[in-house]
């Protein structure tokens, strides 16, 4: 798929894992990690997640425990969404901690497919176009969702699938990245399937581009 950057896994920790050391510094939201993992493993605690609906995504809080956040103020004054949206937001279980690994640098501790519960990636509308294809000859269910960005893991982990998400203005402002960045959480358990349809569109795709005289004329 030509990705730009490395796949993230995304470990849900019943103990912080001796074999990574924990984040330090600033994240103002949960999906910042998705950026600094791109090249760096790590895992994180409850405090490192400074976005009130992360926290609530990430099973970290019940969304009445954010409702007098400031954030969260914010965005259900002008409407962006509700408290009852926030309540019924797609969860991830509340663990010890999170761990962020770069695909890249798969350590021994962590087999693909057994030993992760999520997969996400940065891309953009062409490699979307790939993965959907490849689901779709799959079987495999897909969804896209924009608001909240960070929606996709709750939504995907809990749905065994894959979602895709258009990304959300809080998540662009806090944590930068291009207007034509999408995003795509994996479930592992469908990730053996997809590669196997995805190799065989990947093909299709190589060889529209090798002939793209004949669709000219």
């Amino acid at each position: 798929m030509k990705l730009e950057n490395s796949p993230i896994i995304i470990r849900l920790e019943d103990e912080p894992p001796s074999s990574r050391r924990r984040f330090m510094g600033y994240a103002p939201a949960s999906c910042s990690f998705w950026r600094f993992g791109i090249d760096s493993t790590f895992y994180t605690f409850d405090g490192d997640h400074n976005c009130s609906i992360g926290k609530v995504i990430h099973g970290l809080r019940e969304a009445a425990e954010v409702k007098d956040n400031d954030d969260v103020k914010l965005l259900t004054s002008i409407g962006w969404l509700s408290m009852e949206d926030i309540s019924k937001l797609p969860r991830l279980p509340r663990k010890a901690a999170i761990s962020y690994i770069p695909v890249d640098m798969l350590e021994g501790d962590v087999v693909p497919g057994n030993d992760l519960d999520l997969i996400t990636f940065f891309c953009n509308a062409e490699q979307v176009m790939l993965v959907v294809d490849a689901a779709e000859r799959a079987g495999i269910e897909y969804r896209i969702r924009s608001r909240p960005t960070c929606a996709i893991l709750g939504e995907a982990y809990l749905m065994k699938g894959i979602v895709i998400g258009l990304g959300c203005t809080p998540s662009r402002l806090r944590t930068p990245y291009s207007a034509n960045d999408l995003f795509v959480a994996i479930h592992p358990s469908i990730v053996g399937r997809l590669i196997e349809h995805l190799r065989q569109v990947v093909k299709v795709e190589e060889y529209l581009h090798a002939n793209k005289a004949m669709l000219l004329g």
